[in-house]
């Protein structure tokens, strides 16, 4: 198992005639060896750029990538020993599944021909591909793609593996089952590993830790209950958590309270000086209907689900809804008036100007 280390790392794409595009901005990144890693943002982050850079397919523009301490930044990606599984498969069509396992341990001439079959049969076997050795690409689903890729990736017994989106391409329940699979066998085989993703529930249930990204700067590093439960800004409170966080306009108040219309407070979870400026974010799961306190508010919408609801609630004079998890017994009608209260302890509060969490 092999460490990883990220310093100062940046890529500045340029070209004649065109403003020059800074996609990834002076990342400094530490993994611990055998820990997996989520790298987590929007399209155009930055996020695919720094897996490309730590595989070699993209050339650095300033910073160094050591892997167990020793710099790979001048060796070629045919000297790096990291794998790489492609979000799209990447994988030679004429060729059976074996032959597509062995064609790089073949090409690098590093294995007897034995050795490679032996290779192939235990990484097969490691994989859940055994019974599909003999079939074509073609004839395989999306999930079982993705199993060869990973496969490829891991034959070669690299010091760190890099997972490109790995689940883009399935559906919901070979996602769900894939899933799991790759947690297992990255803890069994202990690799270092980079996921790059923009699901945040992929990233959410794989990653020992996650690094939001945005413009490609790091916006947050930490566990997923970490990003999750105490989100530095409003940027990753807004990205991460499905139903959405609802984020609040209002302007702290001297009795511990900040006002977000004319009928509308809520309490705040520790002191802000009166007239600051706030955004209050409330997770949809933070928040309960009640009958006798809270705040008076309207249902413009209700979807009731098998485990829970969702109901969007309009507060008096405020402009954003109010998104609330409800019991899955419970039944509301469209502009229905309801009151729904906050846990105050789970409430967070950020800087209207800067976007920090001032928690």
């Amino acid at each position: 198992m092999t460490e990883l280390e990220l310093r100062d790392l940046r890529k500045t794409y340029r070209s004649r005639g065109r403003p020059s595009v800074d996609a990834v901005r002076g990342l400094d990144l530490a993994l611990r060896s055998g820990e997996l890693l989520g790298l987590l943002g929007p399209s155009g982050c930055g996020k695919s750029t720094t897996l490309r850079m730590i595989a070699g397919l993209e050339t650095v523009t300033g910073g160094d990538i050591l892997v167990g301490g020793a710099s790979v930044i001048e060796r070629p990606a045919q000297r790096r020993n990291i794998g790489v599984a492609f979000e799209n498969y990447a994988l030679y069509p004429p060729l059976t599944v074996a032959e597509n396992l062995a064609f790089g341990l073949k090409a690098r001439k590093r294995s007897a021909r034995g050795d490679v079959s032996r290779k192939v049969a235990e990484i097969a076997e490691r994989v859940d591909l055994t019974a599909l050795l003999d079939a074509r690409p073609a004839g395989l689903s999306s999930g079982q793609k993705q199993r060869v890729s990973l496969a490829r990736a891991l034959i070669r017994e690299p010091d760190v593996l890099l997972l490109d989106e790995p689940l883009s391409h399935l559906d919901a329940a070979q996602r769900d089952t894939t899933r799991r699979e790759l947690k297992r066998i990255q803890k069994d085989l202990g690799h270092t590993t980079i996921l790059v993703t923009h699901d945040q529930e992929e990233a959410l249930s794989l990653a020992d830790r996650i690094v939001v990204m945005k413009d490609g700067v790091i916006q947050q590093l930490g566990t997923p209950y970490e990003i999750y439960d105490s989100p530095a800004n409003l940027f990753v409170a807004d990205f991460v958590g499905e139903p959405a966080i609802s984020l609040l306009p209002g302007v702290a108040t001297d009795d511990g309270h900040a006002r977000l219309s004319d009928a509308a407070r809520i309490a705040l979870p520790m002191p802000v000086a009166a007239g600051r400026e706030v955004v209050v974010g409330i997770r949809p799961e933070d928040l309960r209907l009640t009958s006798d306190d809270g705040i008076a508010a309207r249902v413009t919408a209700h979807e009731p689900l098998l485990e829970s609801g969702i109901a969007t609630l309009a507060l008096d004079g405020v402009d954003t809804p109010l998104v609330v998890l409800t019991e899955p017994e419970v039944r509301l009608a469209h502009d229905e008036h309801v009151r729904v209260a906050a846990d105050v302890r789970l409430t967070h509060v950020f800087d209207a100007e800067t976007g920090d969490s001032l928690r």
